[in-house]
């Protein structure tokens, strides 16, 4: 009976070059070691970020006056505008620069032992990494400004005039249901379904404008 080999070396710590006759060469991604030795908890500590008692900070990334930023899973989140990521996305988030500058910022400043040489592979994943985190950054910006939008709309179709209806606010009682739905679906429905909401979006801000623009000008 042919017996499978087992590679020893964890593989969350490591980018496989398949070789089909045996285990294939592992190369450690940088960043994925990163990740796994310092937590968005940890770098956020080092870099100046005060935890209160419930573990959650002051978001550096806006004018944050309540603790909205938490920490689960070696991530971060603000829960207010919406930023969130791993260690290597709050350094670059704090001091600029690319995502490879941020990682050897960490490298430097945790005592990691990276080697400060980088492949063209890792360059063009890093690129990769940082296009992808890019457009997730702008869908969370993008989710927390409709959630709000969308509850303000929803205000003004439960605080309307019945007596003095204009077009907007009659659009909005007539288009409340549909608002709920986008809004909880925003706020609790799984990825693919706010991914589909966020590529069909222009149905949503058009209604939204329609409602707020002329209501905002009284």
């Amino acid at each position: 009976m042919m017996q499978t080999r087992r590679c020893p070396t964890s593989l969350l710590a490591m980018t496989p070059v398949i070789n089909m006759r045996g285990c294939g060469r592992l190369t450690p991604d940088p960043f994925l070691v990163a990740r796994e030795q310092v937590s968005a908890q940890d770098a956020a500590r080092h870099y100046g970020l005060t935890l209160d008692r419930r573990g959650w900070a002051l978001c550096p990334f806006h004018a944050d006056h309540k603790p909205s930023m938490s920490f689960k899973g070696g991530r971060y989140r603000c829960w207010s505008c919406g930023a969130s990521g791993d260690s290597v996305d709050l350094v670059r988030g704090l001091f600029g620069g690319t995502y490879w500058e941020a990682l050897q910022r960490i490298n430097q400043d945790f005592g990691l032992g990276l080697s400060g040489e980088i492949t063209p592979q890792q360059r063009a994943e890093a690129q990769e990494r940082q296009r992808i985190r890019e457009l997730h950054q702008r869908f969370e910006r993008w989710r927390g400004d409709t959630i709000n939008q969308l509850t303000a709309c929803i205000r003004v179709a439960n605080t309307a005039d019945w007596g003095n209806l204009t077009d907007q606010t009659a659009e909005a009682i007539r288009r409340r249901e549909q608002m709920e739905y986008w809004a909880d679906l925003l706020s609790h429905g799984a990825a693919s379904e706010q991914m589909q909401l966020f590529k069909e979006r222009k149905q949503v801000e058009l209604l939204i404008s329609s409602i707020l623009t002329t209501t905002r000008m009284k």
